[in-house]
C-alpha cells in the first residue's frame, strides 16, 4: 500500500512517518520515503528527494525566493518519479511541509497520479492543539475534503498531537449546533459535508511521542481497500 502523510506545516507529518513507520516494520515490509526537497528527513530515508532535487540550490541557480523555488522543485520532481514508484506492503511518503505543493500546483498533483496505484491512500493531518474551536474545526475537515478531491486518492482524517490536547469531536460538534447569527447559517451549510471525511465513521486520534493510535489508524488504511469495513 502507498500511503500519501499530507497536512499543514508543523502538523506532524514527518514524526508520523518515523513513528508509524517503525511501528508497521514489526510486522511488514515498509519503506520511507521523503518528497520534502526543502528539508532532510528526520528518520533513515529509503529514497530521498534531496538526492535529485534541493531547493536551497534551485534559489541560487535560478535566483528565486523560497516560494518560487519550492514550486520549480515540484516541478523538477516530475523528472525523477519512476525512482520513487516502489514497491513494499507499506510505502510511507512524507510531503513538504507546504502541503500547497502538492494539493495545488499541477505537478504534485501530477507525481502523486503517477506513483498511485488501485492501493494509495491519503493520510491527513489535523494538528489537534490548532481545531478545538468549531470554526477551525470544519475548516480543517475541509481541507481534507480537498485533499482528496485533489489527488483522487481516498483520504483518512487524523488527529495528531494528542498527547498535547484530548481533542474531544463530539463536544465541537455539539457546539457547531447550537451557533446563531450569519456564522450559523454558514456552518449548517457546511457541516453535511463532513458526511465526506472518515470523521463519519471514525475518529482517529495518534500520537507520535506516546506512539499510540498506530493500532487504530492500521485498521482504518486496511478498510479502506476491504469490502467488509466501515471506511470502504
Amino acid at each position: 500500500m502507498r500511503v500519501f502523510v499530507i497536512g499543514t506545516a508543523g502538523s506532524g507529518k514527518s514524526t508520523l512517518v518515523k513513528e508509524f513507520g517503525e511501528f508497521l516494520k514489526n510486522n511488514y515490509d515498509v519503506k520511507l520515503v521523503n518528497l520534502d526537497p526543502a528539508s532532510d528527513p528526520i528518520y533513515p530515508a529509503d529514497l530521498d528527494i534531496r538526492k535529485f532535487v534541493r531547493t536551497e540550490e534551485l534559489m541560487k541557480r535560478y535566483g528565486l525566493g523560497i516560494n518560487g523555488a519550492l514550486l520549480k522543485s515540484v516541478e523538477l520532481m516530475l523528472d525523477f518519479v519512476e525512482d520513487f514508484r516502489v514497491s513494499a506492503d507499506f510505502v510511507l511518503y512524507d510531503t513538504p511541509g507546504q502541503m500547497e505543493l502538492f494539493i495545488y500546483s499541477e505537478s504534485g498533483i501530477e507525481f502523486v497520479r503517477r506513483i498511485s496505484d488501485k492501493f494509495t491512500a491519503g493520510v491527513f493531518m489535523l494538528d489537534s492543539t490548532m481545531v478545538k474551536t468549531p470554526e477551525n474545526f470544519v475548516s480543517a475537515i475541509l481541507q481534507n475534503v480537498v485533499v482528496a478531491l485533489r489527488l483522487s486518492i481516498p483520504t483518512i482524517a487524523v488527529f495528531s498531537k494528542t498527547d498535547l490536547c484530548d481533542l474531544r469531536t463530539e463536544e465541537i460538534l455539539k457546539e457547531l449546533k447550537v451557533k446563531t447569527g450569519v456564522l450559523a447559517e454558514l456552518m449548517e451549510k457546511i457541516t453535511p459535508i463532513l458526511d465526506y471525511s472518515t470523521i463519519k465513521y471514525r475518529t482517529l486520534k495518534v500520537s507520535s511521542v506516546k506512539k499510540t493510535g498506530f493500532e487504530d489508524l492500521l485498521s482504518s488504511l486496511r478498510e479502506l481497500f476491504c469490502a467488509c469495513g466501515d471506511l470502504s
